[in-house]
């Protein structure tokens, strides 16, 4: 018996050094292999430590798990029918799902053994992200052949393989030192955090990226609205302000000129295309998770354009899984949401619920597959959906 629990604890402590390592090697590592590698450790310990203390089943919420499981099983049968799909294909997207919810499942688990490895998890995350970002400035100025685009847009450390997703994992990053900044316990942890909002604010504003300014706000604008005292009157006014002071700093940043050049990024018509090819196709089902995304555009005065993925997670989800696949995302959201709200004693209920609106805000302009291994999702989508895990596991028990 006392082996059983050394061994136990052994497998949870080799687990949460996997967790980390994952997130660490997204932020800092440019190999894929190794971003990979303790995604699969992570897998073979979950499963272990189901077979060691079957008694942690018992804190999985039917629900939640039948909204997560149920949309990326889908997803990966949808490889079924694919222009380009098979069975062994389905297998290779099945294995993907396993990833994702054997990390998803990990986080809660760990949460369940070490009561503090969450806000471990939390301040790590961020520090990794800093640790990115610092290079990743340094590199984009003390080294221009670095710069691997004609833009000059930073292009950032580990494997944020361009601006956007550079961005968009920075804004996470963001949003939950924010929180900490808010909700410091001590003055060393709310300079500390504040440090590493500007940090990361520097990464996401030499990325030139819109979007993710979007997902901030939202963030900021709730947590005005949770922790800013006074009368609503007065919230409303801070939130004017705030979106004020936000606008300026976009146009003073990006100019009048680049948001007009730029403008909506060819986003209307990669949607617009997607959209009508799948409904002229298959509009219940859709195209099947391993089919071609791409979008070929041209106009007078930009020429020919090749976009090679959706640029919206919902999109996306809808031309692979059809209407059923965009429901089961909505679904998912949706049950992830009223946990949230019925969570009202637990610590982590706003700042996974700050995460959870930047994902949904910034998944509406970016982003592809769901179903990936390792990449920028898994920081602004699954980590939240752990978090909530760990949220309605903590109302729950309270």
């Amino acid at each position: 018996m006392i082996y059983h629990a050394r061994l136990i604890e052994a497998v949870y402590a080799a687990l949460g050094f996997m967790v980390l390592l994952t997130i660490a090697a997204f932020f800092l590592s440019e190999s894929g292999r190794v971003n990979n590698f303790p995604t699969y450790v992570v897998g073979i310990l979950f499963i272990v430590l189901l077979v060691l203390d079957r008694s942690v089943v018992r804190h999985f919420d039917v629900p939640l798990m039948t909204g997560i499981v149920g949309l990326l099983v889908y997803l990966s049968v949808s490889a079924l029918w694919a222009d380009n799909g098979s069975f062994t294909a389905m297998l290779l997207q099945l294995g993907y799902s396993a990833l994702i919810v054997s990390f998803v499942y990990s986080v809660l688990m760990l949460h369940m053994h070490y009561p503090a490895f969450s806000r471990f998890l939390i301040w790590f995350t961020v520090l990794a992200a800093v640790v990115s970002a610092t290079y990743s400035v340094q590199l984009h100025y003390a080294l221009p052949d670095y710069q691997p685009l004609l833009e000059d847009r930073l292009v950032a450390l580990g494997r944020l393989h361009n601006p956007v997703i550079g961005a968009l994992s920075y804004g996470m990053a963001i949003v939950m030192a924010l929180y900490l900044m808010i909700r410091g316990g001590e003055h060393n942890d709310r300079f500390l955090s504040g440090c590493c909002v500007t940090a990361l604010g520097i990464g996401v504003a030499l990325t030139y990226t819109r979007s993710v300014w979007v997902g901030i706000s939202i963030a900021v604008l709730y947590a005005i609205a949770c922790y800013l005292p006074g009368s609503k009157a007065r919230k409303v006014l801070a939130a004017g302000i705030f979106l004020m002071v936000i606008v300026s700093m976009i146009v003073a940043h990006f100019g009048w000129d680049e948001l007009i050049k730029r403008s909506t990024s060819f986003r209307p018509e990669i949607w617009g295309e997607l959209i009508s090819r799948t409904l002229q196709t298959n509009w219940f089902l859709g195209h099947g998770i391993t089919s071609n995304s791409s979008v070929a555009h041209s106009s007078y005065e930009h020429g020919v354009f090749s976009f090679h993925h959706a640029h919206s997670v919902y999109v996306a989800t809808f031309f692979y899984g059809g209407i059923l696949g965009l429901l089961g995302l909505c679904a998912l959201l949706i049950i992830l949401g009223q946990r949230l709200n019925l969570a009202r004693g637990s610590e982590l209920r706003d700042l996974t619920s700050m995460m959870l609106l930047y994902a949904v805000a910034v998944m509406f302009f970016d982003g592809d597959r769901l179903l990936e291994k390792v990449d920028y999702l898994w920081v602004v989508f699954w980590l939240p959906v752990a978090l909530t895990l760990i949220v309605d596991q903590q109302r729950r028990y309270l």
